[in-house]
């Protein structure tokens, strides 16, 4: 299997099968997207927040759904681990119509993912774009398994386990002091750095300064969550 293994005709009908944008009395009525860095300061707020035990989703009231009626302007797409324990919205204290989540077990992106991906930036006009791993994570643990020959490849786990190998060898020849921990890493990474290059509208809206596309970790002993490479 290859991580964002499609393209020509399916990626064509894949984008044309995507909602329509907004009419132009509705984003006329929009609120203008904050930029990239505005976006990740506010992730990283909101994730101090959580970890000083000062999180607001306590106070979010179903009555929180009436302005978002007329569509929605999350202000980051977070690419997450399936895993029960890494909950974006907990873990960045954000609300209703905050974060567009993409979760599946090892944070890997399929054609599908990388259709919601660029249906956020493309017509939603989302900012930012966030891979985030989590130390701990049993996908990982089965590609290192795998690599390892301690463990047989599961034909019905492949599709996740196969595009995490990469990372796991990635993090064998560098030679750090907790394996585990930069397969995490690199796994995370590696996805980051493809879906920058996955998708013309996503090159193109990075080239003029509207996308950032990063990695992090989420700490699973503590909660925090730490970017990669900024």
């Amino acid at each position: 299997m290859k991580l964002f293994g499609w393209g020509g005709k399916a990626s064509k009908r894949a984008i044309a099968a995507a909602p329509a944008p907004a009419s132009p009395a509705a984003a006329a009525d929009a609120p203008s997207p904050p930029t990239p860095d505005q976006a990740l300061a506010l992730l990283r707020e909101g994730n101090q927040a959580f970890l000083r035990g000062e999180g607001n989703l306590g106070h979010v009231r179903v009555e929180d759904l009436n302005p978002l009626q007329g569509g929605q302007h999350p202000i980051a797409t977070v690419v997450a681990c399936a895993d029960s324990r890494t909950p974006p919205t907990i873990l960045f204290n954000q609300g209703f119509g905050r974060l567009f989540s993409i979760r599946v077990a090892g944070n890997t992106v399929d054609r599908r993912g990388l259709s919601s991906i660029v249906y956020a930036v493309k017509h939603l006009a989302c900012p930012l774009v966030v891979v985030m791993g989590h130390t701990g994570c049993g996908a990982v643990a089965a590609a290192e398994a795998i690599v390892d020959g301690t463990s047989p490849l599961d034909p019905s786990l492949e599709e996740m386990i196969v595009p995490i190998i990469p990372a796991v060898l990635d993090a064998r020849r560098s030679g750090a002091a907790d394996v585990a921990v930069r397969a995490v890493e690199e796994n995370a990474r590696r996805v980051a750095e493809k879906l920058k290059t996955a998708d013309v509208a996503m090159a193109g809206a990075i080239a003029e300064g509207r996308l950032k596309v990063v990695a992090a970790v989420k700490q699973m002993q503590t909660g925090e969550v730490i970017f990669l490479d900024l």
